[in-house]
């Protein structure tokens, strides 16, 4: 068997971007609200926001970019930790890193399993955000599993892994 390596499909990290780029959008356009705010009640124009005072509009905002700029960490370092994520088949069988929980801080195990030893292989959804999941494999060996979330190629990497399984 030639040498096959996949990482985290360019699709799934695509969510992670889109929710950082449009938080970000948000956070630019609040901050310019507040300035145009601010700006014309100093004037006879008056507020943008009458239904606040200009002071309040702002506790407001700071505090919806503080959620925002939550998101937006958040959004980054699933990223980061997803980019460490791989899946590597080889003739002694398959290795990489497993993250079962993308979304939680915790960091990937590396793993590395002979074809003899793997009990099962299946494809299982992982969640990528809050409300998106992607489809992710999932190896079970002696009591272990481990989870490789939306790898490139998964229907290839799961056939391939039960060929192998079924030479044992």
């Amino acid at each position: 068997m030639q040498k096959m390596t996949a990482k985290v499909d360019r699709q799934a990290t695509s969510l992670l971007d889109l929710s950082l780029v449009s938080n970000i959008i948000v956070i630019l356009i609040i901050i310019g609200i507040n300035i145009v705010n601010l700006v014309r009640s100093n004037t006879d124009q008056g507020a943008l926001v009458n239904a606040a005072t200009p002071q309040l509009v702002v506790i407001v905002s700071l505090a919806l970019i503080v959620y925002l700029g939550y998101g937006c960490y958040g959004a980054f370092s699933t990223r980061r930790r997803l980019a460490r994520v791989f899946v590597s088949l080889d003739d002694a069988g398959v290795s990489g890193v497993s993250l079962p929980n993308p979304t939680m801080s915790e960091q990937g195990k590396e793993f590395s399993i002979p074809f003899s030893q793997i009990q099962s292989v299946s494809v299982d959804g992982v969640a990528i955000t809050k409300k998106h999941t992607a489809l992710s494999l999932k190896i079970e060996s002696d009591g272990q599993g481990f989870v490789v979330p939306a790898p490139e190629g998964l229907k290839e990497i799961v056939r391939l892994i039960a060929e192998q399984m079924s030479v044992k």
